[in-house]
């Protein structure tokens, strides 16, 4: 019996070896370009729309996108992903990189937040959950 059971635990060993070796895990942002954190965001103008894509899958997790408000007043931020069940998130983030709005994805309704800005760069950290998709984000003077 004890022979059995060490049979059975080497093979599963062996087999978790080969599979371990045919099989590389990606990380987060294993193919990320410039934009996977704050100081590679890429600048978005004040109403141009910007179709861009995120993967888990695919090692590109989040983007990094920034824009600039030039005097006070409100600013909307308006988004969809294509994949609802990828569970993408937009979070609006103040010029000292402090978190202000994290509004996940609802499909179905529209995505937007208005808010009031002071003049000044903001950034968009863009990620999903699981998955993959392309979104879309615009920022604009409402």
């Amino acid at each position: 019996m004890k022979w059995v059971k060490g049979t059975i635990a080497a093979a599963g060993v062996f087999a978790a070896l080969l599979l371990g070796a045919g099989c590389e895990t990606l990380g987060p942002e294993t193919n990320s370009s410039t934009d996977k954190d704050r100081l590679g965001a890429i600048e978005i103008k004040i109403n141009d729309l910007v179709l861009d894509y995120v993967s888990c899958l695919d090692g590109d997790k989040t983007d990094w996108k920034y824009f600039t408000v030039p005097g006070e007043g409100k600013i909307a931020v308006t988004f969809a992903f294509d994949e609802p069940a990828a569970g993408g998130t937009v979070v609006i983030r103040k010029p000292t990189g402090e978190e202000m709005y994290r509004l996940p994805f609802k499909p179905g309704s529209r995505n937007i937040q208005i808010f009031d800005a002071i003049p000044g760069h903001y950034y968009l950290e863009i990620f999903c959950e699981a998955y993959k998709s392309e979104y879309t984000v615009e920022v604009s003077i409402p």
